[in-house]
């Protein structure tokens, strides 16, 4: 689960347009359109069991829907979906602090590996990338320089 730096900038996506949240009321915007994700959810789920059965892969769909015009109607629905996801794990991160917990402490400990990996190749992240005659008898071959 990613880590929400700036959910406080996130747009929240409201069921339906009679409904109002007295603390959160002006970070909701837009209605999600219900009935555009009921039209084509037999399209979405014949995306989602292709990408399982592993006829379809992820990357292939994304790249599809990319290229196509925004006005494709799949593109829409997988788009408030994504929407309605979104906002459910938004309200979701916000409510529970175990939730908030347990992602940043995830997270902390990625970003640690990669500070300890950065470390660890401190010369341009482990890469030779000159070729310096001091450091080099023949190309391709490296030879240690010991200094005494």
């Amino acid at each position: 689960m990613p880590r929400i730096r700036n959910w406080k900038d996130c747009n929240f996506y409201r069921a339906s347009a009679d409904d109002k949240y007295q603390y959160l009321e002006p970070s909701f915007g837009d209605v999600i359109n219900w009935e555009l994700i009921k039209t084509h959810w037999q399209d979405l789920m014949r995306v989602v069991l292709s990408i399982r059965a592993g006829k379809l892969m992820p990357s292939t769909i994304l790249r599809k829907l990319g290229t196509y015009s925004r006005k494709n109607r799949l593109y829409q629905a997988f788009r408030e979906l994504g929407r309605v996801v979104r906002t459910m794990f938004l309200l979701q991160y916000i409510s529970d602090m175990g939730l908030r917990r347990q992602i940043t402490a995830c997270t902390n400990i990625v970003e640690s590996y990669n500070g300890f990996s950065k470390w660890l190749f401190f010369g341009k992240d482990g890469l030779i990338t000159d070729n310096d005659p001091l450091e080099y008898d023949a190309p391709g071959n490296c030879r240690a320089i010991i200094s005494g």
